[in-house]
């Protein structure tokens, strides 16, 4: 039940750190509901495999392990997540109920949400803020309102 879940969270998103202040409740129709928003806003391809390789070397990820990685914004570009910031670039394996390919289903569904008022911004922000592979263990029927 999502609003279920996501009611359990504070309505503002944790680290401002990881926001982009273009991105507001009043600023979502020309932001992240845009048709091709992300796209525009992120980084070339090539700035964001040097940051994932940085990353995997500090992590000290293996160069045969690389591939089972994802350079993940913490706060995902379609909730409002800053495309650039360094406090919001992590890498997150591809799989497994925490993996990067969960978390961008709940983003789109998340987003999905924003864009049809069926949440607020803050409200979607807060969910995926924190432990959210507990919170939102069933991604196969979600709905905005948790009924």
């Amino acid at each position: 039940m999502l609003a279920l879940a996501a009611g359990n969270a504070p309505v503002h998103a944790q680290k401002p750190e990881l926001l982009d202040p273009r991105v507001t409740q009043s600023t979502i129709v020309d932001t992240i509901c845009r048709p091709g928003y992300a796209d525009d806003v992120l980084p070339p391809f090539d700035t964001l495999q040097r940051q994932k390789e940085q990353l995997l070397k500090q992590r000290r990820v293996t160069p045969e392990d690389a591939s089972d990685y994802a350079l993940d914004h913490r706060m995902p570009i379609l909730l409002g997540g800053s495309p650039t910031a360094a406090a919001n670039l992590d890498i997150r394996r591809w799989d497994g109920r925490a993996g990067q390919r969960r978390k961008e289903r709940l983003a789109v569904f998340l987003k999905r949400c924003v864009c049809t008022g069926d949440m607020p911004l803050a409200a979607a922000q807060a969910a995926m803020a924190g432990d959210w592979p507990n919170r939102f263990r069933n991604l196969s029927s979600p709905t905005c309102s948790g009924s």
